[in-house]
């Protein structure tokens, strides 16, 4: 396989940046023209470029790719990286640094909206590329599964670049590296300078049972076609693609100083995915603890079809496991998923709905045993993957599918599950367990599989929600505790605050680097579109919590219980809550953090402009009871229409 290379040199000259691999690609090397952004490969002996001296130069690790903003083209490189393990002999990185570099000539100038425009382009971009959660390999085709390589391999030949074998769903930054790989395509050397990367997570860690050792590998890829924020994302969209999508591989990995012989340079493997529930729906935000929940099944036939299509035509036969409870407000996302499963006839298809809130109830997570048992039959059939030094032993011939709302934290507590009883399964079968051994004979063993699980659901809830995931102190304990459930508390708390005032902007910066947006040159998405009432409320919001803290720290009357004290902490407790009845009522939708980029169907309208020399606030609080009321019903009516299809 030709590799991507470690390191890169970009040269700046007055019309070209060059971009040249340190090694396998001697004679040609990248140029990007500085006033269109064009990217070629171009034979170095050939170049007239580098006759003159570069202005600038600097090395990179790696080749994201190009993006065109409104200056023009800027180059995204990888800056800083760390090796966090290894598969095959074949070391894996993390990213921990990116760079967003202009790659335009400065020629090319903005000024005024489109100055503060770019800006926050360029904010938006680096905040996304910020995630400490990009993975990459120079030798290793870490988008693709051990099996999905193996048949890649046997349908190219030959010996492809990274990126030809590279998932499509799983290289992330495949939109930003979409420039380079027109430029070489069918060029052998040009190869290198495509590195394909992945978003989610990845593990590896030494493993010693009785003499035999072997690295144990857990890795998630997060699908790049309907990615985002918990709430701005959500179901399938028309092309059956769904939000939240992964795949999550655990890999046994068999080096040849194993300690045994007829075990050394065998990989086994077990995948397993998540994604939203294949149905078109939405939870829209509202400032309430609990959005607003839309479902429209009449609209999601097409959308499921496809998925399940799709995800069958990838892995082979699906067992959907739906984990949402059975009644109240999830009850509709249940009954959706029911009625198109029992309406899609595929012998490869299973449905099954277990609501792990009401089996689990009281911290019984023992009960898990009865999701295990109902599929055994199904993990039995499906196999897993097996291979002695690259030559296909045996392959996984089926996946579970694992959801619940949000695709975390009941999810990952599943997923870890099934993940255990097929590595028992697989380590007796080597002769690693004896016929009897369980995970939970080995402590040691047991405590790094919990450990590398948890760091999982964090780092995947953590890049759908915002935070940590929930119900972690169980899968790192085996039991949930009283501290586990206060974490819950704090995690659940900061979704609420992150899904209402800042997932927007987040779900602005994944939808622009994966290409899902296109920069707007006619009109600035980022106008400030708040009433000049809203702006009073939310003034009036942060003075009422300066008065309070000022009478916490400097208490009037000596002493917080003061009756001075308590009649002016209580007064502008009053008003506090006046004023946030007012913003409930009325303007919800204008302080609440809507994607700017993106066609979000269910982001309002304006409100209303504030007429000239008036006090919209004072004419609010002053008017009649029925005027107020009819005022906020056509408000409420125009915020949150109910007619609009969902994307």
């Amino acid at each position: 396989m030709v590799t991507a290379q470690q390191s890169f040199k970009i040269s700046f000259y007055p019309s070209t940046v060059t971009v040249e691999a340190t090694r396998g690609a001697d004679a040609e090397h990248l140029a990007i023209d500085r006033a269109s952004g064009v990217v070629r490969l171009e034979e170095t002996s050939a170049s007239a470029a580098f006759s003159a001296t570069p202005q600038r130069t600097f090395t990179a690790h790696g080749i994201l790719g190009v993006i065109n903003l409104l200056r023009g083209a800027y180059l995204v490189v990888i800056t800083g990286r760390e090796a966090v393990g290894s598969i095959g002999g074949s070391t894996v990185f993390r990213v921990s640094e990116t760079k967003v570099i202009k790659a335009a000539s400065d020629a090319y100038q903005v000024s005024g909206t489109a100055a503060f425009d770019e800006a926050r382009y360029l904010k938006l971009l680096s905040e996304a590329l910020a995630a400490k959660s990009f993975y990459f390999s120079y030798d290793y085709d870490l988008t693709s599964s051990l099996q999905r390589q193996q048949l890649e391999k046997q349908r190219l030949g030959g010996q492809p670049g990274l990126y030809e074998t590279a998932s499509d769903e799983f290289f992330y930054t495949k939109f930003l590296a979409q420039p380079i790989i027109a430029a070489v395509q069918g060029r052998a050397q040009g190869s290198v300078f495509v590195l394909p990367v992945i978003h989610g997570f990845f593990e590896c860690k030494p493993v010693s049972i009785r003499g035999t050792q072997f690295n144990y590998v857990l890795v998630t890829r997060r699908g790049r076609k309907r990615q985002g924020t918990r709430y701005f994302s959500r179901g399938a969209d028309v092309d059956g693609n769904v939000s939240n999508f992964a795949e999550t591989e655990q890999i046994v990995d068999f080096a040849a100083t194993s300690g045994s012989p007829e075990l050394a340079g065998l990989q086994l493997a077990y995948v397993q995915i998540r994604g939203s529930i294949p149905v078109a729906w939405a939870q829209v935000i509202n400032m309430k603890y609990v959005p607003a929940l839309k479902v429209d099944v009449d609209g999601s036939r097409e959308r499921f079809d496809k998925h399940l299509n799709s995800t069958i035509a990838m892995y082979g036969a699906v067992v959907a496991v739906n984990l949402v409870n059975k009644k109240k407000y999830e009850k509709p996302m249940g009954d959706a998923f029911a009625r198109l499963s029992q309406e899609f006839k595929s012998p490869h298809y299973h449905y099954t709905h277990f609501d792990f809130h009401k089996e689990c109830s009281k911290m019984r997570y023992d009960r898990l045993s009865l999701l295990t048992n109902e599929l055994a039959e199904y993990m039995t059939r499906f196999g897993s993957f097996k291979a002695k030094q690259g030559e296909p032993e045996t392959v996984q011939q089926g996946v579970v599918r694992t959801n619940c709302m949000d695709c975390l934290d009941r999810t990952n507590v599943v997923q870890t599950e099934f993940a255990r009883s097929v590595l028992t399964k697989q380590l007796r079968d080597v002769g690693v367990f004896g016929a009897t051994d369980a995970i939970d004979a080995f402590p040691a063993f047991q405590s790094m599989l919990r450990n590398v699980w948890a760091d999982n659901a964090d780092a995947v809830s953590c890049a759908y929600s915002g935070t940590g995931a929930l119900k972690t102190d169980f899968t790192r304990t085996g039991e949930r505790t009283p501290l586990g459930a206060l974490q819950d508390g704090r995690n659940s708390i900061e979704r609420y605050v992150r899904g209402n005032f800042f997932d927007g902007e987040r779900q602005d910066g994944i939808d622009l680097l994966l290409g899902h947006v296109e920069v707007d040159r006619t009109a600035s998405p980022f106008a400030d579109d708040q009433t000049l009432e809203s702006k009073t409320l939310v003034g009036a919001v942060y003075l009422c919590l300066f008065m309070l803290g000022f009478a916490f720290f400097y208490p009037r009357g000596g002493s917080l219980f003061a009756w001075p004290n308590i009649v002016f902490t209580n007064s502008w407790l009053l008003v506090l809550v006046l004023v946030v009845r007012i913003i409930m009522a009325s303007h919800t939708a204008e302080l609440l953090n809507w994607p700017r980029l993106s066609a979000y169907p269910y982001r309002p309208d304006i409100m209303r402009a504030n007429a000239s020399m008036s006090l919209p606030l004072l004419d609010r609080l002053f008017s009649s009871a029925d005027a107020k009321a009819e005022l906020r019903n056509d408000e409420i009516d125009k915020s949150w229409p109910t007619t609009k299809k969902l994307a």
